[in-house]
């Protein structure tokens, strides 16, 4: 086993993380667990294109980013992804 240590930047993101974790009686390590793992499989999903276009996507969504509330940026982040893996 290893271990990280995850600083959150919004701490709303993380107060809504612990919270959805809870309904659901698990623990937050096994909620982000759940999520990095999901990521790695559409990453290896990807044609090369579509890792071009993503990490475009990301840089242009750090700039965003400075602008807008971080939830706007991560729902509009989430949803090119779920085009790319579709």
């Amino acid at each position: 086993m290893k271990r990280i240590t995850i600083l959150f930047d919004d701490e709303e993101i993380y107060r809504h993380l612990k919270a959805e974790a809870s309904k659901e009686g698990r623990p937050v390590k096994d909620v982000v667990a759940e999520a990095l793992n999901n990521w790695l499989a559409t990453r290896r999903a990807l044609t090369p294109s579509q890792r071009m276009r993503r990490s475009e996507a990301l840089q242009e969504a750090d700039l965003i980013r400075t602008r807008q509330p971080v939830r706007s940026v991560v729902e509009e982040m989430l949803g090119e992804i779920r085009d790319d893996v579709q």
